[in-house]
């Protein structure tokens, strides 16, 4: 992966919930995400929706990853000015500088995913689009997965971002996503076997430890939220 430099600004207070800066001209979508929700059954009946409560966890509350607050969500957001998408995220505690990941974790992916129609798959996700930051415990790297052309492997594009303490960003160009009208976020742990970014997620080497919390009555495949 190619090196990007990071800010890691570990003053920010744990928790502190900050509301991206608007600059002039452009248009944010922007929602917020319960506390303390890492690792909750998702996935219930009725048309591929999403149960939103927490009927079942998948780990112990004392479990490394349960306490890995920086995989927690408090809010997600995706900005446009121009030809410019800027998405940002906000996590419940610092992203650690000391380089340790949670045990049997090999990688942590902060995501944002975009949808051209929310009824159609491309290689196994029904997200045409996947931005990530990732993390592997030393490095960091920011990528853009296109799966348009629906077989992999699928086209990577490393992108411009920042992590400044419990506050993640990343840009790319509005064309990139070209047909996109909707998004949701995503946080990841990769272990064991993993997938790479430029093919198709397979069971046994994943788990989704957080996930944009519902925001309206319908059901559907994955909370999505409109382009700004």
């Amino acid at each position: 992966m190619r090196k990007v430099v990071v800010a890691l600004l570990s003053a920010i207070v744990v928790g502190l919930m900050l509301v991206p800066s608007v600059s002039a001209g452009s248009k944010t979508v922007m929602v917020y995400d319960r506390q303390g929700d890492l690792g909750t059954a998702m996935i219930s009946g009725g048309q591929g929706s999403h149960e939103w409560g927490d009927p079942l966890g998948w780990w112990s509350g004392e479990s490394p990853i349960a306490n890995a607050g920086y995989l927690d969500m408090l809010s997600e957001w995706v900005s446009v000015k121009g030809g410019t998408v800027t998405m940002g995220m906000t996590v419940a505690s610092p992203v650690p500088t000391d380089g340790k990941l949670p045990e049997g974790v090999v990688e942590a992916l902060w995501g944002w995913f975009f949808y051209q129609s929310i009824d159609v798959y491309y290689g196994g996700s029904s997200a045409p689009y996947a931005v990530y930051i990732v993390w592997d415990g030393a490095d960091f790297s920011a990528v853009l997965v296109d799966r348009t052309s629906g077989t992999p492997p699928f086209d990577l594009t490393y992108l411009d971002f920042a992590v400044e303490g419990n506050v993640l960003t990343v840009t790319t160009s509005l064309a990139s996503i070209a047909g996109a009208i909707a998004w949701f976020s995503e946080t990841i742990i990769l272990h064991g076997n993993p997938y790479p970014l430029d093919g198709v997620p397979h069971f046994g080497g994943w788990i989704s430890t957080d996930l944009t919390d519902y925001q309206g009555p319908l059901a559907i495949y994955w909370p999505w939220q409109p382009m700004p």
